[in-house]
């Protein structure tokens, strides 16, 4: 019984009006996001760049696989080299 009148009770109308407020927000925060996001990983790589060859293959990366890495990409697999 109370599943049935919650099911028909209409939306006040102020909520409708907050519901489509928040959708630009939503979107300049996923922009936000988006951008931090980014910032991040040109630092990050602008880091793993600045490192030595040695350096890069102690920590198992070579320098062609930087951004993927930084990304969370999965890695191409290299054949052993024994």
């Amino acid at each position: 019984m109370i599943m049935s009148t919650t099911l028909c009770t209409p939306i006040p109308e102020e909520g409708r009006a907050r519901s489509r407020g928040r959708t630009p927000v939503n979107t300049l925060k996923k922009w936000w996001m988006a951008y931090l996001t980014w910032r991040i990983e040109r630092v990050a790589i602008l880091q793993l760049v600045a490192m030595s060859d040695r350096q890069l293959e102690d920590i198992g990366l070579t320098r062609s696989q930087i951004e993927r890495a930084v990304r969370g990409e999965r890695p191409i697999q290299r054949p052993n080299k024994f």
